[in-house]
């Protein structure tokens, strides 16, 4: 019990120290911004998908919102976890914290429980505020069924953030400086997530000249991926050639049944789920085994 409390202790300090964060306080703002600004573009459309595609969805817009919220919500777990352990070493007070009677494993723990919690409530509060957003600038009713799937979405993204905030804190855990931290978090973001794909399409192509070789081997990357996993479980899977959607197109293709859905990237969702505890595990791992002694 006692080990329990001291975790909760540390998580309500670090969520607090969070809160109250510069950094995160900007780049919560700004995501908000981005995401409500988006949110009420989408709305707006409403028009266009009626007389052109016939169909006038809520969740179609949030197709949309769901790219916007996938290049964020990284960038939040690397906001929160790249000075998580190495701030506290620099500083000595890691050592002042170790000197009372509470463990390496409730410290770790307790700084992820706090920077997830962070996640999930401006997650939270950020796509619902979209919600809202949406349907005003729509005049479009909102059924029970689209509000399940838009908190199911929430969830998805949330262990999507929380892959990259176990990253984060184990990069924090090895790092000399915080700067250091913070520039390999942001590398490594813009490699898994935006550049390793494209680079071995280009790559493949220019070896074997054939389009199909190529998509076959970026896929074949991909599959590793985190941002490929949640964008197929968020918008579905599109073809290579074509661009478009094959299948369900992911949790807002209210269409499908969330049965469906859930069958159709079970896959997607096992890798969303599981990947995030074992970073996790191996940032403890990695912070039980640090050399506290600077």
């Amino acid at each position: 019990m006692e080990n329990i409390s001291n975790v909760e202790v540390i998580a309500q300090k670090e969520f607090t120290d969070h809160l109250k964060s510069p950094v995160f306080l900007l780049f919560t703002a700004t995501f908000m911004l981005v995401v409500i600004t988006w949110s009420y573009v989408q709305g707006t459309e409403v028009e266009y998908t009626l007389n052109v595609l016939g169909s006038p969805d809520l969740m179609r817009g949030f197709e949309g919102v769901a790219e916007v919220v996938g290049r964020f919500a990284p960038v939040m777990g690397i906001v929160l976890g790249f000075d998580a352990i190495v701030k506290e070493i620099k500083s000595s007070s890691m050592n002042v914290l170790l000197t009372h009677p509470v463990f390496r494993d409730n410290i770790i723990l307790g700084k992820i429980l706090g920077s997830g919690l962070c996640i999930l409530l401006v997650l939270f509060f950020s796509i619902n505020l979209a919600t809202g957003v949406m349907l005003m600038a729509s005049g479009l009713p909102v059924t029970m069924q689209q509000i399940i799937r838009i908190e199911i979405f929430v969830i998805l993204t949330f262990f999507y953030a929380l892959i990259f905030l176990a990253i984060s804190i184990m990069i924090s855990t090895i790092a000399k400086k915080s700067n250091n931290s913070l520039l390999f978090n942001l590398i490594f973001w813009l490699i898994i997530t935006i550049l390793l794909a494209k680079l071995i399409f280009v790559v493949s192509y220019a070896f074997s000249e054939d389009l199909n070789t190529a998509n076959g081997q970026t896929q074949i990357i991909k599959n590793f991926l985190p941002d490929y996993h949640f964008t197929a479980t968020a918008v579905g899977i599109k073809d290579a050639d074509t661009g478009l959607t094959s299948g369900i197109g992911g949790i807002f293709d209210t269409r499908y049944t969330l049965g469906a859905w859930a069958w159709e990237f079970w896959p997607n969702l096992a890798y969303l789920f599981v990947l995030p505890f074992i970073l996790l595990i191996g940032s403890v791992l990695a912070f039980l085994r640090k050399d506290i002694t600077y």
